[in-house]
C-alpha cells in the first residue's frame, strides 16, 4: 500500500468494503487509516477552498466518492450484518474524528462546483446514515448550516448548505429509521429560527430592491429555486408523519409571499417552480417525484393542517381578486429546458406547466374554501363562478385556440391534456364546485358559462378518448390518479340529473362537438410534452394525449398498447354468477340488458352523443364483471357497477 498517495489507501479499504469482510485490524485503526487519507487530500483545499484546482480538487473528487460509495453500500443488503456494524462503526470514527467534518464543510465555498457538490453529498449521506442508525443528529454539521443559513448572502455556499438540509430530509424520509417523526423534529429543532429569518430575508418582495441581496441577480434565482426545494420537503412531511414545526407552517402562514413573486424580478424558470411548490401543496402531493414512499396514517395527528390549508387557500382567493391573474406572465412558448426549441405556428404554443399549476391552484383553493363556508360565524357567500370567470378570462389571453372555442367547458381538457394526474383532480373538483354553487344558488346557473359543467366535462374527456372504455379500465386501475374518486362522484350526480346531462350532449353538439381545436393543440404540442414533464414530473403521463394523437378523430383507430387482450378466447366466455339474464342469439354470442339498450339509442340518433357516452360505460361495466368474476381486478368494483346500472336505469327510462 502506497501511503503516500492517500487515493491508493483508500480504494485499498475500499476494496476491503466491498468484498464484506472484516480485516483483521480493530475500527479504530481502519478509521485512523481512512482519516488519514482523507485529511492529506482536504487539508491543501480547506486552507484555500475558493481557490482551489489542478490534481488536489480531482484526488479530494476521488476520494469523497470512494467514502460516499461506503456510506451507500451501509443502507444496502449487500453486507452481511456484522460487516455493516462494523463499517458503520469505522465511518463514525472518521466523521467525528478532530476537526474532519468541519474541513468537509469549509469546502461547501469551494470554488470548484464539482468539489462542492460532492463534497455535500457525501456529508449528507453520512449524516442520514448515521442519523437513522443511532437517532442524533450531527453537531458540527447542524452548526455550519445553521451558521450559513443566518449569515451567507445568495450563492455557492448557501445554495450548497440548502441542498445538503433537503438531501437529508428526504433520506430521512426515506429511509429505515426506528422514530422518524422524534428524529425529524430534532432535526428542524436546530433550523427553525435561521429558517424563518432567512424565508424572509429571500423572499420578501422588498428584498429584492437591496442592492446587497440583489447583487447577483443569477445567484439569487439559484438560492431562492434551491429554496423552494426545502420548503417542499418540509411540507412533503407533514401528511407523513404528522410533523409540525414552526418552519414547516411558515409557507402556508405567509403565503401570500410566495404568490407576490410572480410580480418580482426573479426569473421565469423560479417562478414556475414557486407554482409548481405551491399546486403540490394545494393538492396534498408535496414531493410526489421524490419517491418518498407511501404516506402513512399522520394526517389526522397533524392538527394545524386544516387551518393552514385554509390560510393558504384566502391568500390564493384574496391575491385573484386582487388582479393576480392580470399581472401573471406565461410565455407563449413551451418551456425545452435547454433542449432544441421546435418552432410554433404563431399563437399556437403555450407553457402548459404554469397554466396548469395557476388553474389548479386556484380551483384547489376554492373546494378548500367551500369545505369550510358552513364553519364559521360569518357565512360570506363564495361565488365560485366570479372567481372560475377570472381564470377562463386569464386563459382566453394565454391560450390563443381558446378565444375561439364556442364551448367555455373545453379549458380543461385544452390545460389538463397531457398530464392525467392533473386532469382527474381538476375533473373532480370542479364537479365539487358545482354541487356546491348549486346547492347555495337560489335559482339554477349557466355553469357552461363559466366553464364548469361536469356533465360537459365527462363527455368532452371520453370524447378525447373516442369513447374507448379501455383508457377508463386503465385509469381505474392505475394509482396515479384519482379517476375512482372523480367517476364515482360524477356517476352519482349523473344518476340523479339524467336531465343536465341530456342537455349538455345537445349544448356540444350544437356549439360544433367535434373538438377540433383540442385535437389541434393536442397533435402540435406532443412534440413538447416530455420535456415539459421532466420539469413538472413524470408522475402523471398522458394517455389523453396519446390517444389523441393515435385516433385523429377516428373512434375506431384506438390501438395503444392495452392492459388486458379483451379480444382473447378467455374473456370472451360468458360471466359466471353474472346479475344480467343473458339473451342468446343466434350466433352464439350473449348480450346483456345494456347492450339493447346502447342498440336502442343509436338506433333513434346515430350520431348521438349520448348513445355512445352509454356505450362506453355499459362496455367498462362488462369488463369489469368479467375481470371481478374471475379476481383479476385489484379491488371491488361492486359500488362502481351499482352506479353504472343505475345510469343505464335513468337511460332506459
Amino acid at each position: 500500500m502506497d501511503m503516500d498517495d492517500p487515493y491508493s489507501d483508500l480504494q485499498a479499504v475500499f476494496q476491503i468494503f466491498q468484498a464484506g469482510v472484516i480485516p483483521g485490524t480493530s475500527s479504530e485503526e481502519l478509521a485512523g487509516r481512512v482519516f488519514s487519507a482523507l485529511k492529506r487530500t482536504l487539508q491543501p483545499l480547506s486552507q484555500s477552498p475558493l481557490s482551489a484546482e489542478g490534481p488536489d480538487v480531482d484526488s479530494a473528487c476521488l476520494c469523497l466518492t470512494l467514502i460516499g460509495k461506503m456510506i451507500a453500500g451501509l443502507s444496502g443488503n449487500s453486507l452481511p450484518q456484522n460487516a455493516r456494524t462494523f463499517y458503520r462503526d469505522v465511518l463514525k470514527k472518521v466523521f467525528t474524528s478532530a476537526d474532519l467534518m468541519s474541513e468537509l464543510m469549509s469546502l461547501y465555498n469551494c470554488g470548484d462546483r464539482l468539489l462542492s457538490h460532492l463534497t455535500a453529498k457525501c456529508v449528507s449521506s453520512f449524516v442520514i446514515d448515521d442519523t437513522c442508525a443511532y437517532g442524533d443528529v450531527d453537531a458540527v454539521w447542524t452548526a455550519a448550516c445553521a451558521e450559513t443559513f443566518g449569515s451567507s448572502p445568495p450563492g455557492c455556499t448557501l445554495d450548497t448548505s440548502l441542498w445538503s438540509l433537503t438531501e437529508v430530509i428526504k433520506g430521512i424520509l426515506r429511509g429505515e429509521c426506528a422514530n422518524k417523526p422524534e428524529i425529524l423534529r430534532k432535526l428542524l429543532a436546530g433550523f427553525e429560527e435561521v429558517l424563518t429569518s432567512l424565508f424572509f430575508k429571500m423572499l420578501l418582495h422588498d428584498a429584492f430592491e437591496n442592492s446587497q441581496v440583489a447583487e447577483n441577480i443569477t445567484d439569487l434565482d439559484v438560492t431562492v429555486s434551491t429554496f423552494m426545494d426545502l420548503l417542499e420537503a418540509l411540507c412533503a412531511a407533514r401528511p407523513r408523519y404528522g410533523v409540525c414545526s414552526t418552519v414547516q407552517r411558515l409557507m402556508f402562514l405567509h403565503s401570500s409571499v410566495l404568490l407576490r413573486l410572480m410580480d418580482s424580478c426573479l426569473g421565469y424558470f423560479v417562478k414556475k417552480r414557486v407554482l409548481l411548490l405551491l399546486k403540490r401543496t394545494v393538492v396534498q402531493r408535496p414531493g410526489e417525484d421524490w419517491a418518498l414512499g407511501d404516506r402513512h396514517s399522520a394526517l389526522q395527528e397533524d392538527e394545524f393542517l386544516a387551518g393552514d390549508m385554509l390560510v393558504l387557500a384566502d391568500a390564493v382567493l384574496q391575491e385573484v381578486a386582487a388582479g393576480w391573474f392580470r399581472r401573471m406572465w406565461v410565455k407563449p412558448q413551451p418551456s425545452f429546458l435547454g433542449g432544441n426549441r421546435q418552432k410554433f405556428p404563431e399563437g399556437e404554443g403555450k407553457d402548459v406547466v404554469m397554466l396548469r399549476a395557476t388553474s389548479l391552484i386556484l380551483i384547489k383553493s376554492l373546494q378548500i374554501r367551500t369545505q369550510h363556508a358552513g364553519t364559521e360565524e360569518s357565512e360570506r357567500a363564495l361565488h365560485v363562478q366570479e372567481y372560475l370567470l377570472e381564470l377562463l378570462a386569464f386563459l382566453q389571453q394565454r391560450v390563443a385556440q381558446f378565444k375561439g372555442e364556442p364551448h367555455s367547458c373545453s379549458w380543461i381538457l385544452m390545460v389538463f391534456a397531457e398530464q392525467d394526474d392533473d386532469m382527474m383532480e381538476a375533473l373532480k373538483t370542479l364537479t365539487s364546485l358545482y354541487l356546491f354553487q348549486r346547492s347555495t344558488s337560489s335559482s339554477g346557473c349557466d355553469a357552461c358559462s363559466w366553464g364548469c359543467n361536469p356533465h360537459c366535462h365527462f363527455i368532452l374527456l371520453l370524447q378525447s378518448l373516442c369513447f374507448d372504455h379501455t383508457v377508463l379500465l386503465d385509469f381505474l386501475i392505475s394509482t396515479e390518479t384519482c379517476f375512482l374518486e372523480y367517476c364515482v362522484l360524477y356517476l352519482k350526480l349523473l344518476r340523479d340529473n339524467w336531465r343536465d346531462f341530456s342537455d349538455s350532449c345537445c349544448c356540444i353538439k350544437n356549439s360544433g362537438g367535434n373538438f377540433k381545436s383540442f385535437q389541434k393543440v393536442t397533435n402540435t404540442q406532443a412534440g413538447t410534452s416530455a420535456s415539459e414533464a421532466s420539469f413538472e414530473g413524470t408522475s402523471g403521463t398522458s394517455r389523453t394525449s396519446k390517444h389523441q394523437n393515435a385516433s385523429k378523430g377516428d373512434a375506431t383507430f384506438c390501438s395503444f398498447p392495452r392492459l388486458v387482450d379483451y379480444g382473447s378466447s378467455e374473456e370472451s366466455e360468458e360471466e359466471e354468477g353474472s346479475e344480467n339474464p343473458k339473451l342468446a342469439l343466434e350466433d352464439g354470442e350473449s348480450r346483456t340488458e345494456g347492450d339493447y339498450l346502447v342498440e336502442k339509442l343509436r338506433k333513434d340518433s346515430s350520431d348521438s352523443l349520448v348513445s355512445n357516452v352509454m356505450s362506453c360505460l355499459t362496455e367498462l361495466k362488462t369488463v369489469l364483471c368479467r375481470l371481478h368474476s374471475r379476481g383479476l381486478f385489484p379491488y371491488n368494483p361492486t359500488s362502481l357497477l351499482k352506479l353504472i346500472k343505475a345510469v343505464e336505469a335513468k337511460a332506459a327510462s
